[in-house]
């Protein structure tokens, strides 16, 4: 029945080949003829990992706007032109052969209307060094799952990335600072970052940051179960922290914050997500004002919380900062379950609104 299809693959707009990899593997070879009108291209293998024939498609596919590849080992090369790329997918699952990531990277720089990438590897690809700066001009979107995470991402410059989605494994004894993580130049996508999201658990790490159109997250995951912490989360240089105006801080086990509040010059609105009572005690601690000294985070007007048995850091917090002169304007509750009554009454007295959400 394929055989009957594969002539018209030159007026075909569309191609999806799905199934085991036997049945997606004969049919590839079919499909070997230029395909000038083709804008789409789905492959997903299940079972072994399919090669790419040599002459697929003709080696002419001028119109072909988005690849989406799983379980295929993408073989392009340079004899492969495709001028009208706008988005590329691949996944490898576990137990794929290796795939050679720089490689890959170096056939990206020939596609000058590509826009997204998503790269998902379960294993280590080969080739994850790069010994000279790559230009992606027109990449608004990096979506990057690979363990480990290589040496390629400072190796690339993307002037008008968008979004950028790192997430890596790092084994004992080799922590990164956040500019090994960062693209060419990276620091300049941080820049324009008003959100942050910190969140942390005994195996990972997070920071997520947003703001004016920019998008940029991290993820480290732990393979050991050692507590080191992850230096990148105090570099400055790399993470606005005072222009920072909205924190969410959540986990779900006590650790030493490894951000310092203070930085926070213009942080206006705080998110505590942290279901424990210590952590939140700590985070707190440095926001108390000091007799005689200036009250810290001048700025901060609004104050989200979560849980309720950590409520009396909060009450004593905001009791303190009003009697220094500066009280908050608005506490949000996730809910009234499981708070004290008298603490709730407490809390009321010392700020401007107190609301309860849900």
């Amino acid at each position: 029945m394929i055989r009957y299809l594969t002539p018209h693959i030159a007026r075909t707009r569309s191609l999806i080949i799905r199934g085991y990899y036997a049945m997606v593997h004969a049919t590839l070879l079919l499909f070997c003829t230029p395909s000038p009108t083709l804008q789409h291209l789905e492959i997903d293998s299940i079972g072994d990992l399919v090669h790419l024939p040599d002459d697929f498609l003709g080696q002419q596919a001028p119109s072909l706007r988005s690849i989406s590849f799983t379980g295929t080992h993408p073989t392009f090369g340079s004899h492969l032109p495709l001028p009208s790329l706008v988005e590329f997918k691949l996944y490898l699952p576990e137990g794929a052969s290796p795939f050679r990531l720089g490689t890959l990277f170096r056939f990206f720089s020939g596609c000058p209307l590509l826009r997204k990438i998503y790269i998902n590897s379960e294993d280590t690809p080969q080739d994850i060094t790069l010994d000279q700066v790559i230009s992606l001009e027109s990449l608004e979107e990096l979506d990057y799952i690979c363990s480990p995470v290589g040496r390629i991402l400072p190796f690339l410059r993307l002037p008008r990335l968008k979004r950028l989605r790192v997430s890596s494994s790092f084994g004992s004894g080799q922590m990164k600072k956040l500019t090994d993580l960062l693209p060419y130049g990276g620091h300049v996508l941080l820049a324009g970052a008003t959100k942050m999201v910190y969140h942390s658990n005994k195996r990972s790490e997070e920071v997520e940051l947003y703001g004016k159109g920019t998008e940029v997250s991290f993820t480290v995951f732990r393979t050991t179960e050692d507590n080191t912490p992850i230096d990148w989360i105090f570099d400055e240089t790399c993470i606005p922290f005072g222009q920072i105006e909205a924190l969410t801080v959540g986990g779900s086990i006590a650790t030493d914050s490894p951000i310092n509040v203070l930085s926070f010059k213009n942080l206006r609105i705080l998110q505590m997500a942290h279901w424990n009572t210590e952590f939140t005690g700590e985070f707190f601690r440095p926001l108390h004002p000091n007799p005689g000294a200036e009250v810290p985070c001048q700025s901060l007007r609004e104050i989200q919380f979560t849980y309720w048995e950590s409520l009396e850091s909060l009450v004593s917090l905001v009791r303190e900062r009003k009697r220094a002169g500066h009280q908050l304007g608005l506490v949000c509750l996730s809910s009234a379950y499981g708070f004290d009554e008298d603490l709730m009454e407490e809390l009321k007295e010392h700020v401007g609104e107190v609301r309860i959400a849900g």
